[in-house]
């Protein structure tokens, strides 16, 4: 582990950080160009003012419209590049990893593609949504399974209120094993959720679905409920190690204090995992600096988790 981490260091500082550095002088010479234009905004609001004649005001008010409309672009494009050039930076280096590979060419990445909304509740963890939202689409394969990862927003109509309720904010992974051999279904839902997840619990209970504890870690029991149908036995399909990793990788965020939840289910040949999010990661901002390792760190992190649970169920399968 501590290799892997001096690995992603070193090419952190030797590839991404010269990048996110190119990408914050930019930043500052919008910073500065914005700075500039408010001043001369501020100077020709004056003249108007001072002049008073209706065809100069016109013209002052169509060269101004027109430069706004510049800035907005220019702010657009800075805002609209950042993201995608740091992630294919991080694909470029967890494709070194032998057991991961992308996609070719534009089919590795996708900015504006998505998950459909169908592919998503066909994962059972979680039942409705009614605004929906997808961004950042990645294929490729882990080893001969082939995944699809986006990040999504789900929303729905309240039922007492009139507004949106959030359903899933975050990263959603789905890997297909293409074995039309496996059968059954297994739902992990964090217990701190069980609240708020009633209806996905219910939904796989009229599909046969049953609370098991068997062949559990009992610290991974304590803070997951696993429900799994007759025709499926959860030792099959969930190692020791993935529940171990996915406790320490909640540990980590738990130490923080941060607000992410990990869901899972294995549907069939086909694996899904919802990881929540309590903030947007690398979405930049032009009010402060975006170079920060520790950003760009857990967005790797989260990426190299998902993928990492699916290699260990496709190990046992």
């Amino acid at each position: 582990m501590n290799g892997a981490y001096h690995d992603f260091r070193l090419f952190y500082n030797q590839t991404i950080h010269p990048e996110l550095l190119h990408l914050e002088q930019r930043r500052l010479r919008l910073i500065r160009l914005l700075s500039v234009s408010v001043l001369l905004l501020l100077f020709v609001l004056a003249l108007q003012v001072y002049l008073s004649i209706f065809v100069v005001t016109l013209s002052l008010a169509l060269l101004v419209g027109c430069w706004i409309a510049y800035l907005g672009f220019r702010v657009q494009v800075f805002l609209k590049e950042f993201k995608p050039r740091i992630v294919e930076l991080l694909l470029d280096f967890i494709d070194n990893d032998v057991n991961f590979t992308f996609a070719p060419g534009k089919e590795k990445y996708d900015p504006k593609g998505s998950i459909p909304a169908e592919r998503f509740f066909e994962s059972r963890i979680f039942v409705s949504g009614d605004d929906f939202h997808g961004e950042d689409l990645i294929r490729g394969q882990v080893r001969e399974t082939p995944f699809e990862f986006c990040e999504l927003r789900v929303l729905e109509f309240s039922a007492v209120r009139s507004q949106l309720d959030r359903v899933f904010k975050g990263v959603f992974l789905i890997g297909d094993f293409q074995r039309w051999d496996l059968h059954g279904s297994v739902l992990v839902l964090p217990d701190a959720h069980r609240k708020y997840m009633s209806r996905s619990e219910r939904a796989f209970h009229l599909i046969g679905g049953r609370r098991v504890r068997d062949n559990l870690l009992p610290e991974f029991e304590a803070f997951f409920d696993t429900y799994a149908t007759p025709d499926v036995r959860v030792k099959d399909v969930m190692s020791t190690d993935m529940q171990r990793n996915i406790l320490r990788f909640r540990s980590q965020f738990q130490q923080v204090n941060r607000m992410k939840e990990i869901y899972l289910s294995i549907i069939g040949d086909k694996i899904y995992i919802a990881l929540s999010q309590d903030k947007d990661l690398l979405e930049p901002t032009l009010l402060r600096s975006n170079v920060s390792y520790e950003v760009v760190r857990e967005f790797y992190d989260d990426l190299r988790l998902l993928l990492e649970v699916v290699l260990d169920v496709d190990a046992m399968n």
